[in-house]
Formats: structure tokens, C-alpha cells, sequence
């Protein structure tokens, strides 16, 4: 009796994000665990050189998360218990959860309709008052302008976690704030293979006072710190993925051109990039009104889309105030799969289930 034809094998999902890790992180790795030097040693010192120079600073730190940096970022530059700090509701709760940390006062606040980041116009309505500090986000990789925060005498943290190795005007996002914070989780541009995070600045002391917060080992004055240091195993995955970043940027650029090119004639546009702007395209977000529908059938059909942003922070925190550009960017917008690691197959089928769900 012939033996029946098994039924062909389901293709895998295509994930939403991925790292991009490989031999030479692996030989990283594995030469930092041979040494036996796990604490922060000479492979944190150099990432920190190299990350200074991305952002165009004068010294960084490595910190063990993104939010540990955000934090002790605060702290640094001066804010302290009750103070307020402005933040953009489309964004990460990781915001919310440092300013609360120092802890402040978060003035969550709408954001521009144009470049999806934080509205000086809507903080300077909300604000009635004294703001210490703004935490500006460089939305899904595309840098926006700090200067018009800087005019009106806030100090800025610039949040580059989506964004490093991106320039605006020719300046490298994270050096026009007062601080810079990265993050290097595995699902950022950068990932030292586990939670990591980093600050960069012009001035010494601010970093210096971020080390010694990150510092409770060795201490002569008594004062509240975290063991918030990066480790050398870490760092080493960590300088091997920076020395990938250019490769990671183009190969970006490229998916990101084929999905223009293949989409647009669907009524499907990803967000202009400004003149005078060099994005890292972290998340590739188009906007439409029925994005319930294409979420739904894509995840569906096992392309893993996301909204770029989980809970707008004034849905999260059930404020009753207008956030009209938040809401709007919230209901309309979808993230497609773009990460270094997709194949040309993969990038082919995001594009061919995309057709099928707008069919």
C-alpha cells in the first residue's frame, strides 16, 4: 500500500525583531569567560570609548539596562524628589518607570503629529509651572530637533535607544542634550546579548556622578547608589555589535526601500524622514485607518507586526486629559518586520501577506 505524502511543512513565523548575533560575538564571549574577568574591566572601558564616539560625546558609561541609564541620567543632571519631568505619552513605559525612580513627577505630554515625538507646544500648555527636565525620544530611529527645548532652558535627556548612529544637521543623535541614554537589549539596533544600557555626555562630573551612582563598592561618603555597572561580558558582545552598526544601518535601509517600493502602489507609506536627517530605520511603521484589521490578519498569517508603541503612557496612568496626536498615532499605525537578520525570503513574504491582507 503506497504510503501517503505528508502535508508540506508550515513556514515559520517571521519575527517582529530579532538579533543579529554570529561568530564573532560568540568568540567574544567565549574569550571574556576564559579570562575569568566578568566585572567591568577592559572590555567595558573600550565599548565606552567607542560609544562616546557614536554619540559625539566626550566620555560614556555602561550601564547593566536602558532604564538604569534613563535613572541615574536623571539624577545626574539634577532632578530631584518631586520635581517634574516631561515625557512623551507615545513612548516606552521604561520612561515612566525612571522618572518615578529619582522620583519625580512625570508631565506626560502629546506628541507633534509630524515627527511622532515629544510636542514642546502641548509640554509648554501642560506645564503651568516649572518643568527640571524633558526626556526627548528619537522616535523608531528618526532624530528630531532638541534645540527648541534648549531655548526655552530644559534640560534634556536625549533617549537614543532607537536611535544610535543617526544624525540630525550632521550632528550625532546624543550630542546636543545634556545627556544621552542608550539601550542595548535584544531587540534594540544593539545588543550586548542580554539587558544593557549606556550614557554618554560632554560634561565629566555628570558622568562621573553616573558612575559613582552605578557604584556601591569601595565607597568613602554614604549615599543611596545601585550595583548598576556593565560587565565585561557583556561589553565584549557589545563591541563587536558596534563594529556591525554600519553593516546593520544599510541592510536596514535596504529592506526598508524594498518595502517602499513594493507598498506604495497598496496606498501603504512609512513616515517621510525629514530633510537634513540620517535615521537608523529601527521600526518600519505605516500608517492606515483599518490597522486593527492588517495586525490581526498578518499575525494571522504568521508575519509577527506590532504597534511600535504597546500602551500609550496616558492610557497606562488612565489620565483623563486630550492626547489627540497620541491617540491618533496609536489607532493608525503598524510596525512591519525589519531587523538585519530578515532573509530576502523573508522580506518577500512580509510583502506578499501584506498584498493578501489589503486584497
Amino acid at each position: 500500500m503506497p504510503r501517503a505524502l505528508a502535508a508540506p511543512a508550515a513556514e515559520s513565523p517571521v519575527p517582529h525583531s530579532r538579533p543579529c548575533l554570529g561568530r564573532a560575538e560568540e568568540e567574544a564571549a567565549v574569550r571574556v569567560l576564559r579570562s575569568g574577568m566578568l566585572a567591568p574591566g577592559p572590555e567595558a572601558a573600550g565599548a565606552a570609548v567607542r560609544l562616546a564616539a557614536l554619540a559625539g560625546s566626550r566620555g560614556a558609561a555602561l550601564l547593566s539596562s536602558g532604564t538604569m541609564a534613563l535613572t541615574l541620567s536623571l539624577r545626574a543632571i539634577g532632578v530631584t524628589p518631586r520635581e517634574r519631568v516631561a515625557l512623551p505619552s507615545y513612548a516606552c513605559a521604561a520612561l515612566l518607570h525612571a522618572v518615578r525612580a529619582v522620583p519625580a513627577l512625570p508631565l506626560v505630554c502629546d506628541i507633534d503629529p509630524e515627527t511622532l515625538a515629544l510636542s514642546i507646544e502641548d509640554l509648554e500648555r501642560r506645564a503651568r509651572g516649572s518643568v527640571a527636565a524633558a526626556i526627548l525620544v528619537h522616535p523608531f530611529g528618526v532624530p528630531v530637533p532638541v534645540e527648541p527645548f534648549k531655548a526655552r532652558g530644559i534640560r534634556i535627556v536625549e533617549d537614543c535607544a532607537q536611535s544610535i548612529g543617526a544624525a540630525i544637521a550632521g550632528a550625532p543623535v546624543g550630542s546636543r542634550g545634556d545627556v544621552a541614554v542608550f539601550s542595548f537589549a535584544p531587540t534594540k539596533p544593539l545588543t550586548c546579548g542580554g539587558p544593557g544600557g549606556g550614557v554618554a555626555a560632554a560634561s565629566s562630573s555628570l558622568l562621573a556622578r553616573v558612575v559613582d551612582l552605578a557604584s556601591h563598592d569601595e565607597q568613602t561618603e554614604d549615599r543611596p547608589r545601585v550595583n548598576g555597572l556593565m560587565g565585561d561580558l557583556h561589553a565584549a558582545i557589545l563591541r563587536v555589535q558596534m563594529d556591525r552598526l554600519a553593516g546593520f544601518r544599510e541592510r536596514r535601509a535596504a529592506i526598508a526601500r524594498r518595502y517602499d517600493e513594493a507598498l506604495a502602489p497598496l496606498g501603504i507609506l512609512r513616515r517621510t524622514v525629514p530633510a537634513g536627517t540620517d535615521p537608523l530605520i529601527y521600526r518600519y511603521c505605516v500608517r492606515l485607518e483599518n490597522a486593527d484589521r492588517l495586525l490581526a490578519e498578518l499575525n494571522r498569517r504568521g508575519v509577527v507586526a506590532r504597534r511600535p508603541v504597546h500602551r500609550p503612557l496616558h492610557l497606562l496612568l488612565g489620565l483623563r486629559e486630550a492626547f489627540p496626536h497620541t491617540d491618533l498615532a496609536q489607532r493608525e499605525t503598524v510596525s512591519l518586520p525589519i531587523h538585519p537578520g530578515l532573509s530576502e525570503r523573508e522580506v518577500e513574504r512580509v510583502i506578499e501577506e501584506v498584498r493578501q491582507c489589503l486584497s
